[in-house]
């Protein structure tokens, strides 16, 4: 069910952004403005970037196997990395055909039409990123995510240029449209950097957030057969997540009754964290030396 949903948000998303950039495009031919030029331009990278997170969300569904014994799951970090790349390769696109037109603006054509095709196609682009946002975190998804952050980009630069084009209209000033364009080109390289870092930052295992670790350690302390606990480390691959911690409880307690206890203390881990892998270490509890309830931050401020 869960692969059936991220496979039609994946290809949702190409589908509306092939769609998305034949109106821009038509939107420039019947206009010749620089501005609308550029946000077609900024689509183009759209199609592309949603091909890549349709491959990346299939490879990131592959199960682990004997050379990925912890899955595939950071194929989509991948892809959110490269799509924060497109961005700015967008940006340059967009500078580079806005600075010729400062020092030669032409007259637009049409460009009522050319607004109202515009604003068809900043609708579209709206509405998926409305739905595929509600996706992307039901599914856990970075690349749907990453995707989604290039949509609504892709909206404000739609909205700029929109602007603009309307402005030449109203005051006749031509070169409003390139100046426009650079603007929104210089918008769209802070968002492309933001999306850079976040993936960046996942593919060197960057820890999960607190709120989820709380939860986690919040199981420990229902259960009053453990005694204490250190070492949380936790990563997240993609739409995988993955810890580890070591527990204290008695020495005298069993095998049997260790195994046990970590089945229940997984079971309801899971219950709060879908996807979530853990490996629990026992460790027998000693008085000044392991015991105490440590959360990662005290560790590191030590």
């Amino acid at each position: 069910m869960l692969e059936s949903s991220r496979n039609r948000m994946a290809y949702l998303s190409l589908g509306g952004a092939i769609f998305v950039l034949l109106l821009k495009f038509v939107a420039y031919f019947v206009t010749g403005s620089v501005a609308l030029l550029s946000d077609a331009a900024e689509s183009i990278v759209n199609v592309v970037a949603a091909f890549i997170v349709l491959v990346s969300m299939r490879i990131a569904e592959r199960p682990a196997d004997y050379q990925h014994p912890y899955g595939h799951g950071k194929a989509e970090v991948v892809s959110s990395a490269l799509e924060g790349g497109m961005i700015l390769v967008a940006s340059g696109m967009i500078l580079l055909s806005s600075f010729p037109r400062l020092f030669n603006p032409t007259e637009l054509n049409q460009p009522i039409v050319g607004i109202v095709v515009a604003m068809v196609a900043s609708l579209v682009n709206g509405l998926m990123a409305f739905v595929l946002r509600r996706e992307a975190k039901r599914i856990q998804s970075e690349a749907l995510a990453a995707n989604v952050k290039h949509l609504l980009t892709d909206v404000w630069t739609s909205v700029g240029v929109i602007a603009g084009v309307a402005a030449v209209i109203v005051t006749g000033w031509n070169i409003l449209d390139p100046l426009i364009a650079i603007v929104v080109a210089l918008h769209i390289v802070r968002t492309g950097f933001r999306v850079m870092n976040r993936s960046l930052s996942q593919l060197i295992d960057e820890r999960l957030p607190e709120e989820e670790e709380k939860k986690i350690l919040d199981v420990f302390d229902v259960h009053p057969e453990v005694l204490g606990y250190h070492r949380l480390r936790s990563r997240r691959a993609g739409f995988g997540r993955f810890a580890e911690v070591d527990i204290f409880v008695e020495p005298s307690l069993s095998v049997h009754g260790a195994h046990e206890l970590v089945k229940t203390l997984e079971k309801d881990i899971l219950a709060k964290l879908p996807n979530l892998v853990t490996t629990i270490h026992v460790e027998p509890f000693e008085k000044g030396r392991r015991e105490g309830m440590t959360r990662p931050k005290q560790e590191y401020q030590r």
